[in-house]
This record gives structure tokens, sequence and C-alpha cells, in this order.
């Protein structure tokens, strides 16, 4: 009898259930796998061009792209051009990659942004990047080891984070820090290159406030991603140590961030001006070096030496891009903000930040250098 009841009221429940109001079968989506946004400054519009794989394929793992693209007077009218050229409802829920041209990215880069902000179905994690020139010819490039480009660059990228050359860039972290008044943003820079090669990393792209307004090739990313503090990945870095008239192969040593510690110190001066203090320690492996003799005391001290004022050198004119771009990626407008409130609200911070003075130092140690001596 007991059973009974339960098996009625179990029934009667059922009715009362309801399906999933807001289904969508993948027969009838198109998704879109990247994006690449180019802007005509002689008529301000932007063209959206999408690669997308359709959920008709009678492919179990599809090896092949379309790509489409359509003009409009924003990113979302260029979507509604493209649902008029697509059969299927475009989605952007498993969009991997966005990019955009130079052009665009100089001008605005979260008029761009918006709408995949606003959609409930946009891909947080899908990464962002700036093109040399124009952006869409990158999605028709043809890779030899990836049917499919999307996978091609979203791989590129990640694999490029893994090994700590340019930042983890994505809608989700870049929101945040677009409205934060004491810290911007920099993206990664790619450029096209021929057929069959796909596409190349070449350093990242300084923003202010949401602007693009200077650019660092990939030697000087790196410096930059030291000076903020990013432990993710090796920060690879070749350098020449000295000149050898027989082989230049034995100039160079090429050596890898085991550890590091860096402090960074805001205060200010006599004269009521703001200083910043960059204090970097990086512990290496020095994982190639021809030269070899890294048992010797002298030679791996004066490696040390040698790298520490390369790399302070360079991490000072890195400081002073920084600022010439008025990119305040290293946050110092947040530490005035936490210590010098007062002043912070007396202040407008991007017509001070390009003004301070900015020094690094860097200290060097070589303390691995592989298993042979």
């Amino acid at each position: 009898m007991m059973q009974q009841r339960t098996l009625i009221i179990m029934l009667v429940s059922l009715l009362f259930l309801s399906g999933c109001w807001d289904e969508q079968l993948l027969k009838d989506v198109a998704l879109i796998n990247s994006q690449a946004i180019d802007y005509d400054t002689d008529n301000d519009t932007v063209k959206l061009t999408i690669a997308l794989v359709s959920g008709n394929s009678n492919e179990k793992v599809p090896t092949t792209t379309t790509i489409v693209s359509a003009e409009g007077k924003s990113i979302r009218d260029g979507r509604t051009e493209l649902d008029k050229k697509v059969g299927s409802e475009l989605f952007a829920s498993k969009n991997q990659v966005t990019m955009f041209s130079r052009k665009l990215a100089e001008k605005d880069i979260y008029a761009a942004l918006d709408g995949n902000y606003r959609s409930p179905l946009s891909a947080l994690t899908a990464r962002l990047a700036v093109i040399e020139g124009e952006a869409e010819p990158i999605l028709h490039a043809e890779t030899e080891n990836k049917p499919l480009i999307s996978d091609y660059l979203r791989d590129l990228l990640i694999s490029a984070e893994d090994t700590g050359a340019i930042p983890s860039v994505n809608l989700q972290n870049t929101l945040t820090t677009l409205y934060d008044d004491g810290q911007d943003i920099v993206m990664p820079r790619l450029k096209t290159v021929e057929q069959k090669a796909g596409a190349k990393l070449i350093g990242t792209a300084l923003f202010s406030d949401r602007r693009m307004t200077g650019e660092l090739n990939s030697e000087e990313s790196i410096i930059l991603l030291l000076l903020a503090n990013s432990k993710k990945g090796a920060h690879r870095m070749t350098r020449k140590v000295q000149t050898d008239e027989v082989d230049p192969l034995y100039d160079y040593v090429t050596v890898d961030v085991e550890n590091m510690k860096r402090k960074l110190r805001v205060k200010k001066n006599e004269l009521g001006n703001f200083e910043v203090q960059i204090d970097l320690v990086l512990k290496m492996n020095a994982n190639e070096y021809p030269g070899d003799d890294l048992y010797k005391r002298h030679v791996i001290k004066r490696l040390n030496t040698q790298l520490s004022e390369e790399l302070t050198k360079e991490a000072n004119i890195v400081l002073t891009k920084i600022k010439e771009a008025n990119c305040d990626y290293l946050a110092i407008g947040r530490q005035v903000n936490a210590f010098y409130y007062s002043d912070w609200q007396n202040i407008k911070w991007k017509d001070v930040y390009p003004t301070i003075e900015m020094k690094a130092n860097v200290d060097v140690e070589i303390i691995y250098h592989g298993i042979i001596n």
C-alpha cells in the first residue's frame, strides 16, 4: 500500500515538472569558434568575421571551418548582418579567440566587447589578441598541423601563456581592469605570416584605459611580466654575454627563471611627487651555454653580473615605454589609492602617472646549469 502511494505521488509530481525551456539543439545552431573584428576609419563601420563549425555536420570531429564576414555600424549590427548570411542561429558560447585589428584597438576596445559582456551566452574564457594590420586574414591562414584555425590560435596563445611569454588575457579578467582607474591592461600581439605558417606572436599591446597606446616586443613583454611579479612559466630568455670572433654561437646564454622575488615600493619625495622603486631578484637556470665552465665560480659570477646589468637596463627601458604609453599595467595607481588615499582623491591619475619617477633594479643569480660541467 505504501509503495502504491509513493508511486502515485511520483507520477503526479511529474505533471508539474517543467522541461528545459531554453533548450537549443546543436543541429539548429552554428557555433562561433573564433572571431576577428576590423574597423573602417573612412566609413566608421566595423567588419565582423567569424569562423564557425555547424552543429549539423555529419563528422564526429569537424575538420573544416567556414569563414563568414559582414559589416555593420557596431558589433551587434554586424552580428545581425551575419545572421542574414548564415542558415542557422549564431551562438558564441564556444568562442575561443576574439581578435581586433590594430586600428580598432587604437580607437576603443570596449566598444567591440560590450555585446559580449552583455550576453549570458558569451564564452568568458575566450582569449583576446590584437592583430597587426587587418584582423580578418588571420582566420584564412592555413596550418598543416591543425585543421581548425580556431584551435590553432587558441593553442598558440595558451602555450605562450604557459611558458611565461605573454599574460593570460580573456574576456572575464579584462572587464574588471577596464573599469579600474588604478590599472590598465595589455594584450598579446599577433601577425599573419605566409601560407601554411599561420600566425606569429610578436609581443604585447599596451593600453591606456580602453585604447591601445603603445607596444612591446617579445623580449620586452617577458621583462614586463617579471616586473608585474608574474610567476607563471619559465620566462625563458637568451642574451649575449661575450664576444667570440671564432664562433658567434658561443656568445649567448639561455636562462629560465626558477624562482623570483619582487618588491615594489611607492613613496613620496620631499617635493610631494610619487616615486616607484622595483627590486627584482631572479634565480636562474642556465639551460644552454656552449661557452661552458659553469662549474667555475668566477664564470658564474661574471654571468650573474652581466645578466644583472643587462636586465636592469632592459627593465628601465620597459618602465619608460609603459609610462610613455600611459599604461599602468603594474597597478601603481592601486598602490597610491591604498596608501595615499587623500592624494588619490585630489589628482587625475592619468595626468600624474606619466610624470612619476620609476626605477628598477634586477639581481640575477644562476643556481642551476644542467647535468654537465
